[in-house]
């Protein structure tokens, strides 16, 4: 559960531009379940993925099969905490996308990687020494979203999108 930031919003003065280094223990411990669920998602994601390239990469080496290239999107949506003061019934309350492209056996930087993707790891800051997956990386540090937006995230929805190719040549 995330913690009250209603005090936070009147303690800083500029409470969009929520630095990291401003983030009290419970968000910051927040911030560590976020990046380890969302190593998890990375997991499942990969390992889906790969079953589903295995599939592809059959198709598409048979002469017969119909299939003759495949993309794999991965759409990960975050989605506002049913108690946020913004969320509404009448919404998608989505926060932020992150659009990812997966194909063949490109797992050697990105998603389910295992590398540390921190942006603060060489610097003197307080997350200096976390290990950031690439998901969370790309949260904080490819969207606008800024630290006091990813505190609100009370969902996460991954759809997992192949697109099946064929080239018809005339």
């Amino acid at each position: 559960m995330l913690p009250d930031i209603s005090s936070d919003y009147v303690r800083l003065e500029n409470w969009n531009k929520l630095r990291a280094e401003d983030l009290s223990t419970g968000q910051r411990q927040f911030l560590a379940q976020l990046n380890n669920k969302l190593a998890d998602i990375e997991t499942g994601i990969k390992k889906e993925c790969r079953g589903l390239i295995d599939q592809l990469e059959k198709r598409i080496n048979d002469p017969n099969d119909w299939l003759d290239d495949y993309e794999i999107d991965v759409v990960i949506t975050f989605i506002l905490k049913g108690d946020d003061p913004e969320y509404s019934d009448r919404s998608d309350n989505i926060l932020v996308e992150l659009d990812e492209s997966v194909k063949g056996e490109i797992w050697e930087y990105g998603i389910g990687d295992g590398k540390n993707h921190s942006e603060y790891q060489h610097w003197d800051h307080p997350m200096k020494d976390e290990h950031h997956c690439w998901l969370y990386h790309c949260l904080y540090d490819h969207t606008d979203l800024g630290w006091i937006n990813v505190l609100r995230i009370g969902s996460i929805w991954v759809d997992i999108k192949p697109q099946f190719q064929k080239v018809i040549r005339l």
